[in-house]
């Protein structure tokens, strides 16, 4: 079991339905004509399910093998029926209509094909994966390697995701932890935690490591806080925002230049983060100075930190809608997921989900009404499941 890590996701589009329209017209020359015309009901406004990994609770902790889809739209709020993925999920990614569960006592990761909500095969991939990230560009994966709890891991493991296999190790920093993939999809970031899990022997990170996605070549290491676990980039492509759990703060990373800029503080130690909204939205865990359990925004414009938002206990990940207007945050030990508001800056009454949801990943499911008649067309990425297991 292992205690102090973190998951980064992304959310994506998966889902598009569209009407179909029937018409019958008749008629010639200058006789009376008439038509009737049999219409679709239009699909109604678009579900928003949040996919979430469930690490387990109580003495199961660390032993869980599920995620979750959850309804989190407004007035359809459900949690739906579990999927078996490997033990430990701790990190999922969503491209197209297929999520990708990083699961770290498996060393694998598991698919999910969301128009069945089945598993598919999984893929092995190296020791302890603590974050995935894709590149639609290249049609890969890549999965940090922590380690275990009693070795640091120091590589990233991309996966062809048309083959369904593991490619050769990129080497990064030691116990790598969150990794973010550039919105062009040429480059990556991967913060380097060093040892951060109990048991594990060696220093604390204080390194973000760039790497050219396209070549696999490695860059200079570009120094930030100590113990780097959280990391996300904003929709430009401009800024990298990384948490330091260690140094109570969060680098902002310049990527023209790579290199950090000065570190913002924040109450707690830090852990995750999501960008939107013109704020980096940062989950503050407990410290010693500090109780934790909030989301702190920090200004993506000035760069100063505001007001803690509290949150659940046990605040572990967090992720945004794509209509850019909510945060949801997974809190393990509160056993919920809390929404934030990102106009008001406001917390609401949550959705419980037991069994320690601890990462989460967010997309769109469009519905056809009762009774319409529709075409349904399924946007899908570009990839062959694997057959591996």
């Amino acid at each position: 079991m292992r205690s102090g890590s973190v998951r980064t996701w992304v959310g994506a589009a998966a889902f598009l339905v569209a009407g179909a329209c029937l018409a019958a017209c008749g008629g010639s020359g200058g006789a009376a004509t008439s038509s009737t015309t049999t219409s679709s009901l239009p699909p109604l406004p678009p579900n928003v399910v949040a996919y979430v990994a469930l690490a387990g609770s109580g003495s199961n902790l660390g032993f869980g093998e599920d995620v979750v889809p959850v309804n989190v739209t407004s007035g359809s709020e459900s949690v739906g029926a579990r999927i078996r993925v490997g033990t430990y999920p701790d990190a999922i990614a969503i491209d197209g209509a297929t999520a990708y569960v990083a699961n770290y006592v498996s060393n694998s990761v598991t698919p999910i094909d969301l128009t069945t909500g089945k598993a598919l095969a999984s893929i092995p991939a190296g020791e302890g994966p603590a974050a995935i990230a894709i590149s639609t560009r290249l049609d890969r994966a890549y999965v940090t390697d922590d380690g275990t709890s009693t070795s640091l891991g120091h590589t990233v493991t991309p996966i062809d995701l048309k083959t369904g296999k593991a490619m050769a190790p990129i080497d990064v920093g030691a116990g790598p932890q969150g990794i973010v993939v550039t919105p062009d999809g040429k480059y990556a970031y991967v913060a380097d935690a060093g040892a951060i899990i109990s048991g594990q022997a060696g220093p604390v990170g204080h390194t973000v490591t760039p790497i050219d996605l396209e070549t696999g070549v490695p860059g200079r290491p570009i120094t930030v806080g100590n113990g780097p676990t959280g990391i996300a980039i904003t929709p430009d492509g401009s800024t990298v925002y990384t948490t330091n759990l260690d140094s109570q703060s969060v680098s902002p990373i310049d990527t023209s230049t790579n290199h950090a800029l000065a570190a913002i503080a924040v109450p707690g130690a830090p852990i995750a983060v999501a960008v939107g909204h013109g704020y980096a939205w940062v989950v503050d865990t407990p410290s010693s100075t500090a109780r934790g359990n909030n989301v702190v925004p920090i200004s993506a414009s000035t760069g100063r930190a505001g007001k803690p938002i509290p949150v659940g206990k046990g605040a572990a990940a967090i992720a945004i809608t794509p209509d850019g207007t909510t945060a949801w945050v997974a809190c393990l030990n509160a056993e919920a997921l809390i929404p934030i508001s990102l106009g008001t800056k406001r917390a609401a009454a949550g959705i419980k989900v037991a069994d320690g949801p601890f990462a989460l990943a967010i997309t769109t499911e469009s519905v056809t009404p009762s009774g319409a008649q529709a075409t349904t067309t399924t946007t899908k990425s570009k990839k062959k499941k694997s057959s591996q297991s």
